[in-house]
């Protein structure tokens, strides 16, 4: 018969190896990001003049003409054939407009500042407030239409409300109402449709709060999650603590490191799972592509693409998973030389065997391979810091000029900016006429590197494309997409 304090001891014995064995497992809540891999985010934000917002639009009708004018559904078929597994999407970030339609915020925000520093901005209905948010739901809309493709979005939100809409920076932590009622309101209304949520700065309002909650270290984690988890209980969440701890987090409730870090961060010692605060969480990291930033449309790409795609899988290899900031165009659209690397990654991760873009060649407007017409008065414009391929173009405002480019293969891909000082191009193939395609953007911001005609069934062999002005104060020439050319040995002579 055992003693009283053998049955004690057997308790206590398994007690512990229940909490030692819970502690070893990944929280069930992140368990399709072990399988995941990879991911990419965006981020999508206008706003104030102050740090040159990556779409640099103040005018509410402009914003809402773009948020509405996102095509989710040839997004969602782009992301299936690029290979990635999730999308990170920002509801807003500093600058205040948001991409989601919020009662809540609308009864918060502030007034419109100066005309200024926020042209276009526009006052809410019987009220003295700004109205900054959309009439769409895009994040909803993006998120539904990703989900039927098999492909998750989190949600990223910074950790203090919009504040460069005053021309001034500001740390502002979450008000009471920002934390139960905003994100409790979005989470309710998306449900299971948003996977997880990122929290930007997160140790900015963490601090303030602490000294009002000395008995509470994880005030402000504690109601953001429990706010989030009012309309999906299974949601993923990461708190960003600071660039310092990123692999690390610092507070109870993350089942997903931040990552956040400037470089390629090097693939985890620790293989999947990292120890904080007693338990395991998912080993994540998130930087950037483009050369200026985050989200920075202007900026050419900050590495090759095999330089990126060995890297992301080397840290997927051992056991990690990484989100790769990608900056897309205000129309939603994929900015060709991104939608090329990105490809790239998806074939090197074998995510993706679609190489529809991954297989051609970016072939710049200054490339001999391209012949402009001599009628047109080309002018060649270089370092034009606008987001254009290798940052130059050609343009010409003659109508009827053109250009030619005779390639190999089944594909051509056309692309150039959108803006409001162009218009309509004819395009044919080996003199065929495949129809005329706009390039014209009735606002003031620029889409750069946009496709404006692709066509991938053409029949093996040697063909040439034929582009022409037919519209508008000027015709923009920024790169076209053909098969690589193979490449030629010469046998070593003895």
């Amino acid at each position: 018969m055992k003693s009283r304090s053998s049955k004690v001891i057997f308790v206590i014995t398994v007690v512990i190896a229940s909490l030692s064995s819970s502690a070893s497992q990944l929280p069930g809540e992140v368990n399709w990001m072990k399988d995941a891999k990879w991911g990419i985010s965006h981020h999508y934000l206008a706003g104030g003049t102050l740090d040159n917002a990556w779409y640099k639009i103040t005018d509410y009708n402009e914003w809402n003409h773009y948020v509405n004018g996102f095509d989710v559904n040839d997004y969602a078929d782009k992301a299936v054939k690029l290979g990635y597994s999730y999308v990170i999407f920002t509801i807003t970030q500093n600058r205040g407009y948001l991409s989601t339609p919020s009662d809540i915020y609308d009864l918060h925000s502030p007034a419109c500042p100066s005309k200024k520093v926020a042209p276009g901005c526009i006052t809410q209905v019987n009220s003295n407030q700004a109205d900054y948010t959309p009439t769409r739901d895009l994040v909803l809309d993006l998120a539904k239409a990703l989900k039927r493709k098999g492909i998750k979005l989190i949600a990223y939100i910074p950790s203090h409300l919009g504040d460069r809409w005053t021309g001034t920076k500001t740390k502002a932590p979450y008000p009471d109402w920002f934390i139960t009622g905003f994100i409790s309101e979005r989470s309710q209304a998306w449900g299971a449709n948003i996977a997880g949520w990122w929290f930007d700065n997160w140790f900015e309002a963490d601090e303030s709060k602490q000294k009002l909650e000395a008995k509470n270290a994880y005030f402000v984690a504690d109601q953001l999650a429990q706010s989030v988890r009012s309309g999906n209980p299974n949601a993923t969440i990461s708190f960003h603590a600071g660039d310092e701890h990123s692999f690390a987090p610092k507070e109870p409730h993350s089942q997903y490191t931040s990552g956040k870090t400037n470089e390629l961060p090097k693939a985890p010692s620790s293989k999947k799972v990292i120890t904080a605060l007693g338990s395991k969480v998912q080993w994540h990291g998130f930087t950037y592509t483009s050369l200026g930033g985050w989200g920075q449309v202007k900026s050419s790409l900050k590495y090759s693409n095999t330089e990126i795609a060995n890297r992301v899988k080397l840290i997927v290899d051992e056991g990690g998973l990484i989100t790769l900031d990608v900056a897309i165009n205000a129309d939603g659209s994929w900015i060709a030389d991104r939608l090329v690397q990105i490809q790239t990654i998806g074939n090197a991760l074998g995510t993706t065997s679609d190489t529809t873009y991954s297989s051609l060649e970016l072939v710049n407007d200054d490339d001999p391979r391209i012949r402009y017409s001599e009628s047109g008065y080309w002018i060649s414009a270089s370092q034009t810091n606008m987001g254009e391929y290798m940052q130059d173009r050609h343009i010409t405002m003659i109508n009827g000029a053109y250009f030619s480019y005779d390639f190999q293969g089944s594909s051509i891909v056309f692309a150039t900016s959108k803006a409001a000082d162009q218009g309509t191009v004819e395009i044919l193939i080996d003199g065929q006429y495949q129809g005329q395609f706009s390039t014209f953007d009735e606002n003031n911001f620029r889409q750069v590197q946009s496709i404006i005609f692709e066509k991938h069934d053409l029949s093996a062999g040697a063909h040439t494309l034929i582009v022409k002005k037919v519209s508008g104060d000027v015709m923009a020439v920024d790169l076209v997409l053909s098969k690589k050319p193979k490449r030629s040995f010469k046998k070593d002579s003895f």
